[in-house]
């Protein structure tokens, strides 16, 4: 059983985020691990990004594996925009067999999004994120998409994501309905600025089909480092930033100590409204992670 799958629901959890390299020098990764390795009693799983915003990086299962092989749990991300089915099989396969466990499901970024640096490239979209789950719990069930026996199941603690901010709370109230009885165990949300927007959310879901899910749920967190990387993430759909938070990193002295100072404060807000924890994403700065897990 994973630390992630037996904490959950049990207290309020961290997990973090860190990015592959990109290219095959693994000097700085490594580095990264070995310092993410001294807060390790203070995170309940470490997510690998899958090229996000269609941006080349290492495979997640590579970063994952070497993850694994430095006593560091890590949550396999999985998205759909690169792989068919087969292949998507495949790193399952490859994933379990190295003993990863936690795996977050996901449909992925379009190549042709504002972030990516690979427009040119064709996606693939055999699945989507709840075809995804469905298939990782047949998998766990000891069969492949075809129906097959696999030699032996896999055993993954299956993540999804979840979108509060979107334009419709409704229609994502539904979708996020969707992955849970696909099989989903627990949600991570999108980088969140606004809590009222997560509250909002959480009360249409509950009044459309009657069950509590706040348990289940990480609040995404972006501790700023700067004003630009605040701008950067603008472009991202979904993602609101109030204009209260803008002038405070625009006025901040350090930027970096106010970014982390907002993201304490919405992990506060995330107690208070019952989620199962918050998930933190330095966006590939493993100084403001490090000075954020120091002050957490």
């Amino acid at each position: 059983m994973s630390k992630l799958s037996e904490n959950l629901e049990k207290k309020f959890i961290i997990t973090c985020e860190i990015a592959p390299p990109r290219g095959p020098d693994l000097k700085n990764f490594m580095e990264e691990i070995h310092e993410i390795k001294k807060f390790m009693s203070k995170i309940y799983g470490i997510n690998v990004v899958d090229n996000p915003g269609s941006m080349l990086l290492m495979s997640s299962l590579a970063a994952s594996i070497l993850l694994m092989q430095n006593g560091i749990e890590p949550i396999f991300q999985l998205t759909c925009r690169d792989r068919n089915v087969l292949a998507l099989e495949s790193d399952l396969i490859s994933a379990s067999a190295f003993g990863i466990e936690n795996v977050l499901a996901l449909t992925g970024d379009h190549p042709r999004c504002m972030s990516s640096d690979h427009k040119f490239a064709r996606p693939v979209f055999e699945l989507d994120s709840v075809k995804l789950i469905k298939l990782i719990r047949q998998m766990n069930q000891g069969k492949d998409a075809g129906g097959k026996d696999l030699n032996k199941p896999t055993n993954f603690f299956i993540g999804a994501a979840l979108a509060p901010s979107a334009f419709s709370k409704e229609a994502e109230a539904l979708k996020t309905k969707k992955k849970l009885d696909a099989g989903a165990n627990f949600f991570q949300t999108q980088a969140v600025f606004y809590m009222p927007l997560v509250e909002e959310f959480l009360n249409i879901y509950e009044k459309v089909f009657k069950e509590d899910i706040r348990k289940m749920v990480l609040l995404g967190v972006v501790p700023f480092h700067s004003y630009e990387i605040l701008e950067y993430l603008l472009m991202i759909p979904g993602v609101h930033i109030p204009d209260s938070v803008k002038q405070r990193m625009k006025n901040a002295q350090d930027e970096m100590e106010v970014g982390i100072e907002i993201a304490l404060e919405l992990i506060d807000e995330a107690r208070d409204l019952g989620l199962g924890g918050a998930h933190v994403m330095p966006a590939g700065k493993m100084t403001v992670l490090k000075k954020f897990l120091e002050e957490f």
